[in-house]
């Protein structure tokens, strides 16, 4: 039987771009399954599942939904077709998802599409995909293909002909020749939270761990890293966590800067629910990184160096650490099982050794002192390791510790 793709789209205002995007998925030899998301009025045709059939799918009638805001009508709709698209998955009815249009198609259909699991092709050719958007909203924490659009989708033209038919070759591709959802193999799975300036720390504990027979994946904590690394792992993808780099959790506090998410509210929350063994260290939580134009208040009191042209590291102050330790202390104070946590004695990153630009020794122990002073927890096994935690040392130590944790658990 031929695969299917499923085209999320509005055939009322995008039925000339869903016939093309139907017309190339058939001459490829599959089959396509248009899942109408219209919000706009009746009299349009094109479509394989009508808006009502997901209104009802979801508990309603359409002309229930009719008379709300339009705002109203899309956020329904995303719920309906996410609902809809992800049982058409565990039925096995589709092998892939496509989708183009502005803001409203996007917000549609990459919410139905983030529901998917890894691997299962998933493609997005969007007008939201340009200019100074985050792709948190489009992607989330999901491997959603993002292509940009050039135009908007105003009909059949040389830029949409193109921008279109490349989409369906993408999603066309991966159905034929990839497409595979993600599954853990033998090895035990461990993820590894790191970024450039606990890189050197972070690297030595995944080779070590590696020695051992470990799989390790590493997720770049500057936003959404963290916080995906935790759902695979209640998703039984990971088996054990070494949260090297909890620097999400500074630029939570802070309210922006580049590794701000909002995800990282949950952060040292999501996985510990799920009991999934876990080594806690303080990689980055020593500063934040803002763009020069986006600079935080009291400059004027701070040390920071350039990462780049545009981004500074900044270290944040004494009575800032104090607020941000008391975070993950009551974060660790909630947890109800085992987990170790590791306090370095000289610097949480990369430059902040006596002499570089981000060394503040009283910030330093204001962080490792109120975390101590206010863990009052059982659960938490407190172990200090000399030295600077973005050094192969530290990481072979850390790495050690987290075996250790996989063992006591029977994983290993």
């Amino acid at each position: 039987m031929n695969k299917t793709i499923a085209i999320i789209g509005s055939c009322d205002t995008k039925y000339k771009e869903i016939a093309y995007m139907r017309r190339i998925i058939e001459d490829a030899g599959l089959n396509a399954m248009v899942i109408d998301i219209s919000t706009g009025s009746s009299g349009y045709s094109g479509y394989d599942v009508s808006r009502n059939e997901l209104a009802k799918a979801h508990g309603y009638d359409w002309t229930e939904i009719e008379p709300k805001t339009k705002g109203e009508k899309i956020a329904f709709m995303a719920e309906a077709a996410a609902d809809y698209v992800y049982s058409l998955y565990k039925e096995g009815r589709i092998h892939g998802v496509l989708s183009v249009g502005g803001l409203q198609n996007t917000v549609i259909a990459t919410t139905a599409m983030q529901r998917l699991p890894i691997g299962f092709p998933k493609v997005m050719a969007s007008t939201v995909a340009s200019g100074k958007r985050y792709f948190d909203s489009i992607v989330g924490g999901s491997d959603i293909v993002v292509i940009p659009s050039i135009s908007d989708f105003t009909g059949i033209n040389i830029v949409t002909r193109q921008i279109i038919a490349n989409a369906c070759a993408c999603c066309i591709g991966m159905v034929n020749t990839a497409g595979n959802v993600l599954k853990k193999g033998d090895k035990p799975v461990v993820g590894v939270t790191l970024m450039g300036i606990t890189n050197t720390g972070a690297c030595a504990a995944i080779e070590e761990m590696e020695k051992h027979g470990i799989e390790t994946i590493g997720f770049h904590t500057t936003g959404i890293g963290g916080a995906t690394m935790e759902q695979m792992a209640c998703d039984t993808l990971i088996d054990g966590i070494l949260d090297f780099t909890i620097h999400e959790i500074t630029s939570y506090f802070f309210g922006g800067g580049f590794s701000y998410n909002e995800k990282a509210a949950c952060r040292l929350e999501k996985a510990v629910k799920h009991k999934v063994p876990m080594v806690v260290c303080l990689g980055g939580l020593d500063f934040v990184d803002f763009k020069i134009h986006e600079f935080p208040p009291r400059m004027d009191e701070r040390k920071y160096m350039m990462h780049n042209a545009d981004t500074a590291h900044i270290k944040i102050l004494p009575d800032e650490a104090e607020q941000v330790a008391k975070i993950v202390a009551d974060k660790l104070n909630a947890v109800d099982y085992h987990i170790r946590l590791l306090i370095p004695t000289d610097g949480m990153r990369h430059n902040t050794q006596e002499g570089q630009e981000l060394y503040y020794k009283e910030v330093d122990e204001i962080l490792i002192n109120t975390i101590k002073n206010n863990i009052n927890n059982k659960n938490i096994e407190i172990i200090t390791i000399p030295g600077n935690l973005d050094t192969k040392e530290w990481g072979v130590r850390a790495a050690q510790h987290m075996i250790e944790e996989l063992k006591q658990s029977g994983i290993l």
